[in-house]
């Protein structure tokens, strides 16, 4: 974590047109570092300004070309709401939408590693993972997609989630091994704002679509299902089933690809069944829900022999990772870290806003509660005083006049318990002893359990010296 200062003043781009760049303010965060850039929007890296802590996330910015686009507005906006649902270790949390000027934005998990892709992509090839490891993160990712799935709205109903962009880019893998489904840009839900997929219109990357969203036929889950399984399928073999481009659309609804085996024919069988199943043409042969195909991907990965953990994959992904994702991961982490006395010097600094206490608030006491301080009257606002310390019906009880006994102690607003003495009913009121009487010559008792330790340890040896001169 960073701590950062309320007095920061990073720029703010005049107009809302104007080239972002490191160090613009959009909202309440200031931008860090551009992650990615598309047609529709960027994603930068970017840190809360004027917060204490202050996390690194993901800020997702509409450009401001698009944001007279209304359609694509609420698009953006399901986005948001869809994902803010989900709760779950596996999918990336989503923390705020907002507006800057005329530009949409939204505030997201940053995961620090890279994406399955990033980790496929070696040079200009795609290079397969250890079967282990691949099965270990499409099962992650699997019951992430289950989670979002069987996302409720307000009235306990389904909200029918379809993410319809499942591919190797939008599944993040941490450095500490986690996989989450991240980009839920086209997803599909109930009370949705934007307008529905029009006739012809096919939303989706081409590699990784099932044949029913192709021909504009209803989706559900096992849409997801048919995605995760050419995920496997490229994580495992490094190559995608139907191709690429306007090609594999055609082979997808020939369902026309290479059985794994007949690719590398030492291909476990049971994973191989995996695959077959989740690229089945009809959605009824599929998996029935992702939870189903990540149930049948840990059996497999049981019947290896070897437990492959997060920690495994966390290898991996060290391993895999470029070297301008490893620095960029590296500058953003050193980013959020801050050194103790830093940190101290700050929370000094910050005198107008005092540590609020476990009696804080101006609190008036039952009245079975109440005994008179000492015998002492309670003072009201008014003047008015109640005889034998009963409480004032109205007002703010002030403390009790200061004595010899008692010296005059400012009290703080912060501290309710210094405004009042409170003695437990049933309490006798007892005066204070005469100076010289024996109640006043007596030792002090030890009250604190230091004390009574210390006591108890000094007679245990005084009776052990005892015992050993009786034996000699």
């Amino acid at each position: 974590m960073s701590l950062t200062s309320s007095t920061t003043q990073p720029h703010t781009p005049s107009d809302p047109g104007e080239v972002l760049a490191p160090g613009d303010a959009i909202g309440r965060y200031q931008l860090t570092s551009l992650l990615a850039s598309g047609g529709m929007g960027q994603v930068w890296t970017a840190r809360p300004v004027g917060s204490g802590f202050a996390r690194t996330v993901a800020l997702k910015l509409v450009r401001t070309e698009m944001s007279g686009d209304e359609n694509y507005a609420r698009m953006f906006i399901d986005e948001a709401t869809v994902a803010s649902a989900i709760h779950h270790p596996n999918v990336c949390e989503t923390y705020e939408l907002g507006k800057h000027g005329d530009r949409l934005f939204m505030a997201m998990e940053w995961v620090a590693g890279d994406s399955l892709a990033g980790l496929l992509r070696q040079g200009d090839s795609l290079v397969a993972l250890e079967l282990r490891i691949a099965g270990r993160i499409i099962a992650d990712a699997c019951a992430g997609l289950h989670a979002a799935h069987e996302t409720v709205g307000p009235d306990g109903a389904l909200l029918g989630v379809v993410h319809r962009d499942i591919s190797p880019p939008n599944i993040l893998i941490s450095m500490q091994g986690q996989a989450k489904v991240s980009d839920f840009g086209i997803a599909k839900a109930r009370y949705q704002l934007h307008e529905r997929t029009k006739t012809g219109e096919v939303k989706g990357k081409f590699a990784y679509i099932p044949p029913e969203q192709i021909s504009g036929s209803p989706v559900d889950r096992r849409a997801d299902v048919y995605a995760m399984g050419c995920v496997l399928y490229v994580a495992t073999l490094g190559l995608r089933p139907f191709g690429n481009g306007a090609d594999a659309l055609r082979k997808i609804l020939l369902n026309q690809y290479k059985a794994p085996r007949a690719l590398v024919p030492d291909y476990p069988e049971q994973l191989a069944a995996i695959i077959a199943k989740a690229l089945a043409p009809s959605p009824e042969a599929r998996f029935a829900t992702a939870e189903d195909m990540q149930m049948a991907l840990e059996e497999w990965l049981v019947s290896t022999g070897k437990l492959v953990t997060a920690s495994d994959v966390a290898r991996c992904v060290k391993e895999r990772m470029s070297p301008e994702v490893k620095a960029r991961n590296e500058a953003l982490l050193s980013q959020s870290r801050v050194a103790p006395e830093l940190l101290m010097s700050r929370l000094r600094g910050y005198d107008d806003n005092e540590t609020p206490t476990a009696g804080s608030g101006l609190v008036t006491a039952p009245p079975e509660l109440w005994v008179g301080p000492r015998g002492r009257r309670q003072t009201s606002e008014d003047g008015a005083t109640q005889p034998g310390g009963a409480p004032p019906s109205t007002g703010v009880l002030r403390a009790p006049p200061p004595t010899a006994e008692r010296p005059a102690v400012a009290p703080r607003l912060s501290d309710a318990t210094q405004l009042v003495d409170f003695v437990p009913a049933g309490a006798s009121a007892r005066p204070p002893s005469a100076a010289g009487s024996p109640a006043e010559l007596e030792p002090p008792r030890p009250t604190k359990p230091a004390q009574r330790v210390a006591w108890g340890l000094l007679l245990l040896g005084v009776a052990l010296l005892i015992w050993l001169l009786v034996r000699h």
